[in-house]
Parts: structure tokens; sequence; C-alpha cells
């Protein structure tokens, strides 16, 4: 007469989830590619600029419930703005000069 519990029930599957064998697709290592090529770039800001990134971080996150990193924020609001940094605009050098204000002392 056996004592207890055979090895098979205690392994026993707790859900209806298959059994997992050798067929299983081999884990992708390393970071995804990305969609474009990208390059670090390595950048100091002050206290009150990493704040307001980590509010707005947030901020989404108890809105949508998705986690968004400093650097994906970053990059959108890069992406948002460039529009307003055309080069050959006829605005350009009043935006830059709005941008910098040291610009403006050295007119």
């Amino acid at each position: 007469m056996a004592i207890g519990k055979k090895p098979l029930d205690i392994f026993a599957p707790t859900t209806k989830r298959p059994i997992i064998g050798k067929d299983v697709p081999e884990r992708i290592k390393g970071r995804p590619a990305a969609a474009e090529a990208t390059t670090k770039a390595t950048i100091s800001l002050p206290e009150r600029q990493i704040l307001f990134l980590d509010k707005v971080a947030l901020a989404i996150r108890e809105r949508t419930g998705e986690y968004v990193s400093r650097s994906e924020l970053i990059r959108a609001i890069i992406d948002h703005d460039a529009g307003s940094l055309n080069t050959e605009g006829p605005d350009f050098d009043k935006t830059i000069r709005d941008l910098f204000p040291i610009l403006k002392e050295n007119e």
C-alpha cells in the first residue's frame, strides 16, 4: 500500500494548457530589431525635466495602463514637434531664437 502522492499526481497540470514538449519554438534572444536604424545618444537633463517626463509617463500609465519609458517619451515628443523646426521654413530663425534665448543676446 502506497502512502502519499505519486510523482504523476504532484506534477500533473493544474490548467487545461497543453503540456510543453520538444516542439516549442525557440525563444527570441536579445532585444527585437528596431523598425528603423537607431543611434544611441546620451544626454543630461535638469531634474525638473526628468520630473516632467516621469509625471507624463505616470499619467499615461494611469489612463491607459501602459508603461512608457522616458526614452520612448522623448522620441515621441521629438517626432511630434519636429515639423515646427523646418530648416528651410521662413520662421526658422525666429523659432531658434525663441528656443535659445542666448542667441537673442548675441544679435
